[in-house]
């Protein structure tokens, strides 16, 4: 029984690394064509481009690698089929569960060794592929720049801070707006100032006002032209550097949107984000578990073509759900759990239901 499992085993994980294989590799070709003018118009090195598709690989795997679940699954189901290996292993005493066993856990450790490779291989890929292609081929030296335009900090002490123009290398700031807001977020204090700038371990405020507010509205108004304002924060809390959300491991990517949040920003699309990049490994299990009853029953009807067409316009159809998961999520209509888990919990039940009525002709365990 183990020998039959075992055998199973390496004929799903041959397939599956060719089927990886050639996904990525389609990926690959095809995106070098969409940018191959961006290269050769810039005169970029082959060694150069070769570096960025190197680079490039892992967040490939990260989408492709659920997606090759799917066809491995189908072809090795449909070739044991059509070869009535699955009826010689059942004949020998070993279930439907027995043999596809192997595949379904086997795509639950792909799972976890993607989400490993996004937390700890793509982040780093991703920014060295980044900076190849946006400084080295384009040549734009802004890219990983600090953000030194229109910033909005929330501080721990519960001011908001905006700066059109930030000089770090002076700590000089230009059109200056600190908030400063009650226990039910209205505002108590606001100072204005055209510059601000850090002396003596402490912000000087430079030609400004300094408003106080009730609660039915505006209480004085003061100007100023140079005075010092007691605030914890220090240069180092405004000198972010720009990331593009590739480049962040999960854990760098949850800290951010908990520090952006306590900023005062809306973080709901982020937050989708962070539950899509890790419920979308998992989607290997809810294809595997979809894969084996639909290759086993569409194999009792035709051939391997006839089977990988089923299972081809099942994935399509999940993936679209998928799609429109996250999307309906970054507009707000679904909240971020439902929009990135919803699809991967409806489909599993799914492939639950289709793997406990595998042995019944219909679909439907009713009469019609």
């Amino acid at each position: 029984m183990h020998i039959l499992k075992r055998y199973v085993l390496m004929k799903f994980l041959s397939t599956y690394l060719v089927s990886v294989a050639g996904l990525i590799g389609i990926f690959l070709v095809v995106d070098f064509f969409e940018n191959v003018d961006e290269f050769f118009s810039r005169d970029a090195p082959f060694g150069l481009v070769l570096e960025y598709y190197i680079y490039k690989i892992p967040s490939v795997i990260f989408y492709m690698g659920p997606q090759a679940i799917l066809l491995a699954g189908a072809f090795t189901l449909a070739a044991l089929a059509r070869d009535n290996e699955i009826i010689a292993m059942r004949a020998c005493g070993i279930s439907i569960t027995g043999i596809t066993l192997p595949i379904i856990g086997s795509a639950a450790i792909i799972s976890l060794l993607i989400l490993g490779c996004n937390e700890y291989i793509s982040p780093s890929a991703n920014k060295k592929m980044n900076i190849i292609f946006y400084v080295k081929v384009r040549h734009n030296t802004a890219y990983g720049a600090m953000q030194t335009e229109n910033i909005w900090l929330r501080s721990k002490s519960g001011s908001t801070w905006n700066i059109q123009l930030y000089d770090p290398t002076q700590t000089l700031m230009k059109g200056v707006g600190v908030f400063k807001n009650g226990e039910d977020n209205s505002v108590l204090q606001r100072i204005d100032a055209e510059e601000v700038i850090w002396q003596e371990n402490k912000w000087e405020f430079h030609n400004g006002y300094l408003r106080t507010f009730k609660p039915e509205g505006l209480d004085t108004t003061e100007y100023f032209e140079k005075r010092f304002f007691p605030m914890p924060e220090t240069p180092e809390d405004f000198e972010k550097v720009r990331i593009k959300p590739g480049e962040l491991s999960l854990t760098e990517m949850y800290h951010s949107i908990h520090l952006q949040a306590a900023e005062g920003k809306d973080m709901s699309k982020e937050w989708v984000d962070l539950h899509q990049k890790i419920s979308y490994p998992f989607v290997s299990i809810v294809l595997a578990l979809l894969a084996v009853p639909l290759s086993l029953r569409s194999s009792r009807h035709g051939g391997v073509l006839f089977c990988l067409g089923v299972n081809l316009g099942t994935g399509f159809l999940f993936t679209f759900i998928y799609a429109m998961g996250i999307s309906l999520g970054h507009s707000g209509v679904f909240g971020p759990l439902l929009a990135a888990w919803g699809p991967n919990i409806l489909f599993m039940c799914l492939g639950f239901y289709l793997m406990l009525t595998l042995d019944s002709e219909r679909w439907l365990p009713i009469n019609l």
